[in-house]
Order: structure tokens, then C-alpha cells, then sequence
């Protein structure tokens, strides 16, 4: 499978990664353009923008904390079906957890930046991949 498109989730080339669409926001219920129709001071494009690449970022930097090889991982995600699957309910999870709480990570308490990553969403990741027999998070032993 080639990364590819769809109305939930589109592949950047640039950075490599998936990232959500804005009627991915809404099948949760984050509306982000209508919480910002009464505001003046910034775009909702770039907002939404902002939301769904920091959940994308977030959701690799965590899988990433489990190998050295991320440009494996990289490329499961991007050519693995399943694991397109999983992604996409991580990062679901991950951007209603930003949207609630704020991104943890710019916290300078070590304790918010601790629970920077949805729980759900981690438990998504440890879903064992079909194509792999195990997780996306397994480092090996």
C-alpha cells in the first residue's frame, strides 16, 4: 500500500507523517471553525492546522520513543493498512485530548508533561498489527 488520502486523514510528504482532516475533527465533535467564529484574532485554517499537526506530532514522537528506527516505523505506518487504522484512532483520541487539555508539553511541570499523551491513544498503539504479529510500539526482547 502507497500513503494515501482520504477525507479523514492525508499523508505530508514533507514531514512524512499523517495528519487528520478537519471532518476527522468533527466525526468527535471538535468543531474547531464554529469555536472560533466568534473570535477575531486568528484563522480557523490555522488553528485546525495547528491542532491536527501537534496531535501528529505528538502520536509519532511517542512511537518513536520505542525504537532507534524510525525510518522503519515511518514506513509501516505509511505503507501498513492496519496500522493506518490504528494511527487514525490514536491521533483521533490524541487531538480531543489537546483540545480539552492544551498541549502538556509546553508545560514546565515535568508531571503535566508526563501525561502529555492520551491513555486511549496509547492503548490504541499497543494493538497488535496483523501484518506485524505484534505492536507498532514493540522494541523487541
Amino acid at each position: 500500500m502507497e500513503p494515501y488520502n482520504d477525507e479523514f486523514m492525508t499523508f505530508d510528504h514533507e514531514s512524512g507523517q499523517y495528519l487528520l482532516t478537519e471532518k476527522a475533527l468533527l466525526s468527535r465533535g471538535i468543531d474547531l471553525r464554529a469555536d472560533l467564529a466568534e473570535t477575531e484574532t486568528v484563522t480557523p485554517e490555522a488553528v485546525i492546522e495547528m491542532v491536527t499537526r501537534t496531535a501528529s506530532d505528538m502520536i509519532y514522537g511517542y512511537i518513536h520513543q520505542f525504537s532507534a528506527r524510525h525510518d522503519r516505523q515511518d514506513h509501516l505506518l505509511a505503507h501498513v493498512p492496519s496500522l493506518r487504522k490504528i494511527l487514525f484512532g490514536a491521533m483521533l483520541y490524541q487531538a480531543v485530548y489537546i483540545r480539552r487539555n492544551g498541549n502538556l508539553y509546553l508545560s514546565t511541570d515535568d508531571n503535566e508533561r508526563h501525561k502529555a499523551i492520551d491513555e486511549l491513544a496509547k492503548q490504541i498503539l499497543m494493538r497488535r498489527v496483523p501484518e506485524l504479529g505484534v505492536s507498532i510500539l514493540y522494541a523487541g526482547s
